[in-house]
């Protein structure tokens, strides 16, 4: 990811941190329990998202480089060169049954350790704040939702950036 881009995401970030924070400044709600639930489900959600998108990073390069390809798939390629030579993919099994090794293999890929702490998290968070009696529920589905909103955008103007200049 650019510089630029890590930019454009903070900012997208701040700016929906700070709708959140105007919408219950109106509707008279902005409180400790508001601001505590939205703030543990987003940082929550942002951990699991970054550790997935981690894991799946460690996953495809490490099958390029067992398939023998010259190079590492485009997305995670920090600068983009115009003449990018095409990759063609190998049919290993062209069968959709799978294995009793790719299903563990798959398994294993989706839970990892990191991974289900990550989750851990968000339902921990979800229990302290339950437990002490602050939880919000329009707060912490906000703060997943925001996360979510964050990423379809930051996604939508990357791929519409990444257009108009190839």
């Amino acid at each position: 990811m650019k510089t630029k881009d890590k930019k454009k995401l903070f900012l997208l970030f701040i700016m929906v941190h700070i709708f959140f924070y105007g919408l219950s400044f109106f509707t008279h709600s902005l409180n400790q329990k508001n601001i505590l639930s939205f703030e543990i489900a987003f940082f929550s959600s942002l951990l699991i998202i970054i550790i997935s998108y981690f894991n799946y990073q460690k996953n495809i390069v490490k099958n390029t480089y067992k398939y023998k390809f010259d190079q590492i798939p485009n997305i995670f390629i920090k600068n983009y060169k115009k003449d990018q030579k095409i990759i063609k993919f190998k049919k290993v099994n062209d069968d959709l049954k799978l294995n009793f090794k790719d299903k563990i293999q798959n398994f294993t890929l989706f839970f990892t350790l990191f991974k289900l702490l990550a989750y851990g998290i968000l339902v921990a968070g979800f229990l302290f704040l339950n437990r002490k009696g602050i939880f919000s529920t329009f707060a912490y589905l906000g703060g997943i939702s925001a996360l979510l909103i964050c990423i379809i955008i930051f996604a939508l103007c990357v791929k519409y950036e990444f257009n108009k200049n190839y």
